[in-house]
C-alpha cells in the first residue's frame, strides 16, 4: 500500500500538493487585515447559539415529549441548512471585506515618494583609512555601507524612487531611477572602492587635473533625476571632499543643481585632524575630510550636512527625519507590481448563501 501511495504521488505530482499550498497561502495579502479580527466573533457567536439551543431544548421539554412536539414543528431541515449556511457566508463576508490579494495585476502600480539620487565619491583618496566604525575601516566602505542603510530605510514604506551614481575622474551611473530598491541595492553591494569601475578611472596617458571630480559626479546625478517631477527630487553626495586641483570644479554641479532646485545633501567621511596616509610607490600622501568645500556645496543648493566623519553615517534615519515628510509626487510606474484583487472569489458566494438562506427561512 505505501508503495502504491508513493508511485501515486511520484506520478501525479500530489507529493508537491502541501508546499505548494504553503506557498500559494504566503503569497496571499489583504488590503485591510485588520478587518480579519471579526472571524474571531463567529465561535462565539457559535457558543451563543449553542446555549441558545439548549434553551430552546429545555424550554421543549416542558412542554412535552423532544420527538414528538418536533414532529409538529414546521421548517426544521430549513433552519438546520441555515446553521451551517450562515456561519459559512459571514466567513466568506469577512475575508472578502478584508480585501484578498494574490497574483499580479494587468495595472500599472502608482509610486508615491521623493526621487533620490546617490553619489558616491570613489575617487583614491576614499582609500583612506581613518574610519572608526568596525564594518569599515575604508572611507568608500563606510559610503557603501551609508547607501545600503539609505535603502533600506527608503523602503520602509515604499513608492521612492533612487538612483545611484559614482564618480572619480569620470562620473558613471550605476542605476537609473527606480523603485525596484532591492536591484539597487544589489548594485550598491558590487561596489568596490579598490577596482572602480574603469569608466570612472583615468584613461592611460590622458592628463588629468584631479582624480575627484564632484562637479561631473553632481551632474550625472542632476540628469538622472526625472524632469516631470521638480520639487520632489534630491541628492545625497557622500565624499571627503578632498580635490587636490582645488580648483572649484564643484561649482558646475551646484549651479546646475540650484538651476533645477535639487538640493544637495552631503555626507563628510574622513578624519578632519590626523588624516590617513596613502601610498602611491615611494611617494606617502596625507588625506583629510575637506569640509569647507563640502559645506559650501549644500550652502549653494539649500542641502543639509551631514558630518559623519569617523563614524558611520546614519543615512536612513537622515532620509525618514528629513527628506521623507517633505512633499511626495505620485508617478505611474510599470515596474511596480500589483497584486490581484481577489475579493469577488468571497463576496459573491457569501451574497449567494445568504440570499438562499434568506429565502429558504421564510
Amino acid at each position: 500500500m505505501h508503495r502504491t501511495m508513493m508511485l501515486l504521488a511520484s506520478t501525479s505530482g500530489l507529493a508537491g500538493y502541501p508546499a505548494d499550498m504553503r506557498d500559494f497561502l504566503a503569497a496571499i495579502t489583504f488590503a485591510r487585515p485588520d478587518t480579519l479580527w471579526l472571524l474571531l466573533l463567529l465561535p462565539a457567536f457559535g457558543l451563543l447559539n449553542l446555549w441558545a439551543k439548549r434553551q430552546r431544548q429545555s424550554a421543549v421539554a416542558k412542554i412535552g415529549q423532544p420527538r414528538a412536539v418536533a414532529a409538529q414543528m414546521v421548517g426544521t431541515d430549513a433552519r438546520r441548512w441555515l446553521r451551517a449556511a450562515y456561519p459559512l457566508a459571514w466567513a466568506l463576508l469577512i475575508v472578502g471585506t478584508a480585501g484578498p490579494r494574490w497574483g499580479t495585476s494587468d495595472e500599472t502600480g502608482v509610486a508615491v515618494g521623493r526621487d533620490v539620487v546617490l553619489v558616491l565619491d570613489l575617487s583614491q583618496s576614499m582609500k583612506g583609512r581613518d574610519m572608526a566604525e568596525p564594518a569599515a575601516k575604508t572611507r568608500w566602505e563606510a559610503a557603501r555601507n551609508a547607501a545600503l542603510d539609505l535603502l533600506t530605510g527608503m523602503e520602509k514604506r515604499g513608492g521612492h524612487r533612487v538612483a545611484v551614481v559614482v564618480f572619480a575622474v569620470r562620473a558613471k551611473l550605476l542605476c537609473p531611477l527606480t523603485t525596484d530598491i532591492e536591484h539597487a541595492r544589489e548594485i550598491v553591494k558590487e561596489i568596490d572602492g579598490e577596482s572602480p569601475p574603469p569608466e570612472i578611472r583615468p584613461v592611460a596617458g590622458a592628463v588629468v587635473a584631479s582624480g575627484t571630480r564632484i562637479g561631473l559626479g553632481l551632474l550625472a546625478a542632476v540628469d538622472a533625476h526625472d524632469k516631470r517631477f521638480p520639487g520632489y527630487q534630491d541628492i545625497i553626495l557622500v565624499s571627503d571632499g578632498d580635490d587636490p586641483a582645488d580648483d572649484r570644479e564643484w561649482v558646475k554641479g551646484t549651479d546646475k543643481a540650484r538651476e533645477e532646485k535639487i538640493p544637495v545633501h552631503v555626507v563628510g567621511v574622513g578624519d578632519t585632524e590626523t588624516g590617513a596616509k596613502l601610498e602611491f610607490g615611494k611617494e606617502s600622501v596625507t588625506t583629510k575630510l575637506r569640509e569647507e568645500v563640502l559645506l559650501q556645496i549644500t550652502t549653494e543648493t539649500r542641502g543639509r550636512y551631514v558630518a559623519a566623519r569617523t563614524n558611520a553615517p546614519a543615512l536612513g534615519e537622515f532620509f525618514r527625519s528629513y527628506i521623507e515628510p517633505l512633499p511626495s509626487r505620485e508617478v505611474s510606474d510599470e515596474t511596480i507590481p500589483l497584486p490581484k484583487e481577489r475579493y469577488p472569489w468571497f463576496l459573491a458566494p457569501a451574497l449567494v448563501l445568504l440570499c438562499v438562506g434568506w429565502i429558504r427561512g421564510k
